[in-house]
């Protein structure tokens, strides 16, 4: 459904419900529609709605979120709901609450978000505002790169585009070696530093901006890349232990160096129709387990059945 077809926006106008539309594409956010429901509920015209923009959404005075929170909220591609104070007079004189629920195209990139927008009395008892979808959480706390749950949601992506344009593509599984060893020498702060300092040298060995590196759980880390032929994947897996090793971390009680090292996994597929990311992701986990049944601190690669 295209938000440029004139029978859409009938729809939109003619629903009960306060509805405007927000194009997310644009770093400014703008109101690009409000129908008239919105229009009676805020006793204003639409146009000036369109023209004030979120501030006109949201009042004079928000509560809950300012703008930059809200397009903090935009970014993150969730769906949320807020509640707002509105000064002028009117039915909805006093505050409303505004869900945000975010659209996106058939490649699953956000496009835009439509709001609904409802009247809450002056009586009402405050509750949590209930949120559809549960935010992703974009970063892992420990290592500042991507929460495992958000990159497997931009990998789903990635995937489905490569798939549809016949690229190839490659999923790096990570695992430090003898992290456990480690910790029980120098202490769990001290392993902490560790894991955020591989974090820091696998994610500088990333080819480009597009591709993605997240911390799956411990001293795991998960990557994925496209555009690359099996053995440039495998010299580019061979790259990122290379880098760690690099550190120069002292790790007395590793059974495979008197440095920090990891065991790498590396996965490389041109997927077909029914292809799935599952597919990449077991074959990681097959290649990280060979990599460390050979003896840790190298790489091994796994080439899925492709359909």
């Amino acid at each position: 459904m295209s938000l440029s077809s004139s029978l859409t926006l009938a729809l939109l106008d003619h629903l009960p419900d306060a509805i405007a539309v927000i194009d997310a594409r644009r770093p400014e956010y703008p109101v690009i529609f409000a129908n008239g429901a919105l229009e009676q509920l805020r006793q204003r015209g639409r146009a000036d709605l369109v023209q004030e923009g979120l501030g006109g959404l949201l009042g004079v005075h928000g509560t809950g979120a300012g703008l930059g929170e809200l397009r903090q909220r935009f970014e993150r591609a969730e769906s949320f709901t807020i509640r707002a104070a509105i000064r002028e007079a009117g039915p909805a004189a006093g505050r409303i609450d505004v869900r945000f629920e975010p659209m996106r195209d058939e490649e699953g990139v956000l496009t835009h978000y439509v709001s609904f927008h409802q009247p809450v009395g002056e009586q009402a008892t405050p509750e949590p505002a209930p949120t559809v979808r549960a935010p992703l959480q974009r970063d892992d706390r420990l290592t500042g790169l991507r929460h495992s749950e958000y990159f497997h949601e931009l990998m789903r992506r990635d995937f489905a585009i490569a798939q549809r344009e016949g690229k190839s593509l490659t999923l790096y599984l990570a695992d430090i070696d003898a992290l456990d060893r480690y910790n029980v020498t120098f202490g769990r702060l001290a392993g902490d530093s560790v894991i955020r300092r591989v974090g820091r040298a696998l994610s500088a060995g990333l080819r480009r901006a597009s591709d993605l590196i997240a911390r799956l759980e411990g001293g795991r880390f998960i990557g994925f890349s496209t555009g690359m032929d099996l053995e440039q994947a495998r010299r580019h897996g061979e790259g990122l232990a290379a880098r760690v090793r690099e550190l120069h971390m002292h790790h007395p009680h590793s059974p495979v160096a008197r440095v920090v090292t990891v065991s790498v996994g590396v996965a490389h597929l041109t997927p077909g129709p029914q292809s799935t990311p599952e597919q990449l992701i077991a074959a990681g986990h097959v290649a990280l387990e060979s990599a460390r049944a050979a003896g840790r601190n190298r790489v091994a690669v796994e080439e899925p059945p492709a359909d």
